[in-house]
């Protein structure tokens, strides 16, 4: 198997990295990028899926784009916009420099979202979205919500049924410019907030060359965000956000190759 460390620049000038893998015989790829603050080149259901690729002849371009993993940049200023541009250069690389000329994708939370504003483009082959975060405007809302009450009163439980019977919108969208916020792994300012507290990508959802899996336990991006069930390929059995236990994988990774595959 062969592997490499692909080093590039992105339109910031801010070095990104990923791990690409070619087999000897190549019929067509897939871009692989993470969620909010995931690290594609090193998630194991990447991995996973990229060896299983492998036996098809199908290569595989895992990035991290921007402040994420291997990649260089400032995460606090990270925006769908901005990763929307790095997987378009990363697009282009592993056309160009491996002139692969089938290139699928597949995204996760956040990352859904970057290819949800490519769509249009119709550079993808097939998308395959994995707990797809589309539905930024409520998800903000209901993430805050569920954030507060951990101070408010831990007692109450927020759900997507519940959430809006507790959002004070006033206080929310004062949170949303706030510009010294931090998660467990980075600073995050008021940038990405303010391009999404009014924007959904629920569009992609009608394209006819997607493969959508979820979660039935995901409490971080429900399934009930989507809006619509009946677009959903694969529901996952205890499934979680993250999506990559082993039991979960073997939930979705072959329905997803015979997807790409197919």
């Amino acid at each position: 198997m062969k592997t490499k460390l692909i080093e590039f620049k992105n339109k910031d000038k801010n070095i990104l990295r990923g791990i690409v893998v070619l087999p000897k015989k190549i019929n067509q790829g897939v871009i692989m990028i993470g969620g909010f603050e995931g690290n594609a080149t090193t998630e194991k259901k990447y991995k996973v899926l990229s060896d299983e690729l492998y036996k098809f002849n199908i290569a595989s371009f895992r990035i991290d784009y921007t402040g994420c993993g291997l990649s260089d940049g400032d995460f606090s200023k990270i925006t769908i916009k901005k990763v929307t541009q790095d997987l378009l250069m990363t697009y282009r690389l592993f056309k160009n420099e491996f002139g692969i000329n089938n290139i699928s994708v597949a995204g996760h939370s956040m990352g859904c979202c970057a290819i949800a504003n490519l769509e249009k483009n119709n550079i993808f082959k097939k998308m395959i979205l994995l707990a797809p975060a589309l539905n930024q405007k409520k998800l903000l809302r209901y993430w805050y919500v569920k954030n507060s009450m951990k101070y408010l009163n831990s007692k109450i439980k927020i759900t997507w049924k519940n959430y809006k019977k507790y959002l004070n919108e006033k206080e929310f969208q004062k949170f949303c410019l706030k510009k010294d916020r931090m998660t467990d792994k980075n600073y995050v300012s008021d940038i990405y907030y303010l391009e999404n507290k009014s924007q959904d990508y629920l569009a992609i959802m009608d394209a006819k060359n997607i493969f959508i899996i979820n979660g039935n336990d995901d409490d971080v991006v429900p399934i009930e965000s989507l809006e619509n069930k009946k677009k959903i390929d694969v529901i996952v059995k205890n499934g979680d956000h993250d999506l990559e236990r082993p039991d979960m994988v073997n939930q979705w990774k072959n329905k997803a190759i015979k997807f790409l595959i197919g």
